[in-house]
């Protein structure tokens, strides 16, 4: 690296992340930074994070603009001292390559001194390598070239180098569908004829995903074409645990839920089947030694997965309450980094809904995911009499790389057994 040059990168904060939005410069070019600095704020799938200068100087240069999505170890900005030439800087820039992020004990280290920039003649030849054509395109071009079906050899990126970016293609698209010659001619509509285009008869407002929607939707994607999920339905009977919940909350001072009752009795089963309470990174199974419980919110700008660490090792009244302080600042925002990262299990409940049952995702690097229908009424079978019950479905999505059919079965079995002896809690 030039001496006296830093560079600030897109930084990579868990294992599944692999680009960040641009959301905004908290400084502008030719300010004086410190060390340590909040300069940026970066949005991922999850929250909004603030990234810290490496080193102190002048923010000579900012590479990005706001909405800019950017792969992770991407410049993205230099800080250097006002000594330093332009020239310096520009070269600096020209010959910079990311550093390889991976989690892949056998991935190439990253360099540390970058080589010298393809020559441009070179690229106008047609002699640029493989690794040089990838990255001349943005990850996040790429992906809306696939969509859209564009020929990335055809498209002339006004990006820094001629970079590819997402704003290339989609204005190259719109430019090749404007001047492409139709090539059928519409059949008349009759009256009643149901095959009306509805964008002529039915306004239509379109959305552009939120870097943090396009990273969910990406990551679902990816858990439920790459991970075999199977599934297990069980019905609890939850009469006991409705008494005893209100038995508990004069005591615990708060109001007690059905759920903080199920984050304590998930947290103990869990510990009794560690296949369950694990996650699958490469060819190794990490078994956790207490349950850190992921809780599925529905916030405005997308799922989000606070983590509950050490569940077992917590009183139903400090489940209630924590639980309750990371819901809420999950709907408005203002988790930190290390709430959402990590997390042995998650369970998503929509009974408050009235859904009785659903499938839900997992989400890897877990094994597991409960969902958690609503709470009915329901016919029973007591001592060869018919009653009526208050009655839950819970269903277990697995992996079956990690957890066997039986491990779920057992898993379950005992989560039941807690919730319908609830003095156990």
């Amino acid at each position: 690296m030039a001496v006296g040059i830093s560079a600030i990168t897109m930084p990579k904060w868990g294992i599944e992340m692999t680009e960040g939005n641009v959301t905004g410069w908290r400084v502008g070019e030719g300010a004086r930074i410190e060390r340590g600095a909040e300069i940026l704020d970066v949005e991922t799938e999850k929250i909004v994070n603030a990234v810290e200068a490496p080193a102190g100087g002048v923010l000579r240069r900012i590479l990005t603009k706001d909405g800019d999505t950017v792969a992770v170890g991407a410049l993205i900005g230099v800080i250097a001292e006002p000594n330093v030439s332009e020239d310096d800087i520009k070269r600096f820039i020209d010959s910079f390559v990311a550093a390889v992020v991976s989690f892949d004990s056998d991935a190439p280290a990253a360099q540390a001194d970058p080589p010298p920039a393809v020559p441009t003649a070179a690229a106008a030849g047609g002699e640029t390598a493989g690794a040089s054509e990838e990255a001349r395109v943005s990850p996040i071009a790429r992906r809306v070239a696939e969509r859209l079906g564009v020929d990335l050899s055809k498209v002339a990126g006004t990006g820094r180098n001629g970079r590819i970016s997402k704003e290339d293609v989609e204005a190259f698209a719109a430019q090749a569908g404007a001047s492409a010659p139709p090539t059928t001619t519409a059949a008349p509509v009759e009256a009643g004829n149901s095959s009306v285009d509805s964008a002529a008869t039915n306004p239509v407002r379109r959305v552009r995903m939120s870097a943090r929607r396009s990273t969910i939707a990406r990551r679902l994607l990816e858990s439920k074409q790459s991970i075999p999920h199977y599934r297990l339905d069980m019905d609890v009977d939850l009469g006991p645990l409705q008494l005893h919940r209100r038995a508990q909350t004069p005591l615990a001072n708060l109001r007690i839920t059905v759920n903080d009752l199920l984050l304590r009795a998930a947290a103990l089963a869990l510990v009794q089947h560690p296949m369950v309470n694990a996650q699958l990174e490469g060819e190794e199974i990490l078994q956790f030694e207490h349950a850190d419980i992921a809780i599925a919110v529905a916030a405005e700008a997308g799922l989000v997965t606070p983590i509950l660490r050490s569940a077992n090792l917590k009183s139903v009244a400090a489940i209630a309450a924590e639980s309750r302080d990371l819901i809420d600042r999950a709907r408005r925002g203002s988790l930190l980094r290390q709430e959402i990262s990590g997390g042995s299990f998650t369970i998503s409940n929509l009974g408050m809904y009235g859904v009785t049952r659903f499938d839900a995702i997992i989400n890897a690097p877990q094994v597991a995911i409960l969902a958690v229908g609503a709470i009915s009424q329901r016919p029973v079978v007591r001592a060869g009499a018919l009653a009526v019950a208050e009655v839950v479905t819970l269903t277990l999505s697995a992996d079956h790389r990690v957890v066997d059919g039986a491990v779920g079965a057992a898993f379950l079995s005992t989560l039941r057994a807690l919730l319908e002896k609830p003095e156990s809690l």
